[in-house]
């Protein structure tokens, strides 16, 4: 759920600050895209098209060091999992002081330069969530979240995995409104929301009691 209200407070905060594109939400950028080119919209054209590669090569880069690694006989978070995950903080740390250095304007380059890097953070952690094989946990398909929660809803869905889906779009929806909030009355701090959701994730997950083998066994 943190870090789906990360995903939320990104994409609000690029949507907002950044020219108007996502940087989790590929299915709105694909959109953007179409409109712009329609338009002849260049720029709108090419933060949407950057967005979309940079969160390409993302989860490219991800598969990859995830490749064979899975939860089963190494704890919930296994360690080729955590390692992806810190890629997260890292890049949003890089996108804040960037944008403290630009005192919270940055020009048309370094706007392009942070969308590169929020969208390529956020395809990292869309795979290494999906590596965790965790059902209704996926923290950037809302589309999809919502329409199998309504699925659920309609048939017969598990209890818990409806209630994680109702928590991920709740978190979701918490971490764009809250961003909003920090770039209308705190503009400077606006992208140290979605930094601070994924750096208590990372840190939680680093420092949990290590179970023995024998006990998850």
């Amino acid at each position: 759920m943190l870090l789906a209200l990360g995903s939320g407070a990104a994409d609000a905060f690029s949507f907002v600050a950044l020219g108007a594109v996502f940087t989790s939400v590929m299915t709105g950028n694909l959109v953007l895209f179409g409109v712009a080119v329609v338009h002849a919209d260049l720029g709108a054209a090419v933060r949407a098209a950057v967005s979309i590669a940079a969160y390409a090569v993302g989860v490219l880069g991800a598969a990859s060091w995830l490749r064979d690694t899975g939860p089963a006989g190494s704890g919930p978070w296994p360690g080729r999992v955590i390692g992806a995950l810190t890629v997260v903080p890292a890049a949003q740390a890089a996108v804040l002081a960037a944008w403290l250095a630009a005192a919270a304007r940055p020009a048309t380059a370094l706007q392009i330069t942070l969308i590169t890097v929020s969208a390529a953070a956020m395809g990292v952690q869309s795979t290494a969530v999906n590596t965790l094989a965790v059902s209704g946990a996926a923290t950037t398909y809302l589309t999809g979240t919502l329409t199998a929660l309504m699925t659920e809803l309609a048939t017969t869905g598990s209890p818990p995995t409806m209630r994680r889906r109702l928590g991920v779009l709740a978190a979701a929806l918490a971490g764009a409104a809250l961003e909003a909030v920090l770039l209308t009355w705190v503009r400077p701090t606006a992208p140290a929301l979605p930094l601070v959701a994924a750096l208590i994730v990372v840190t939680t997950v680093v420092l949990r009691p290590t179970v023995p083998s024998h006990r998850r066994s």
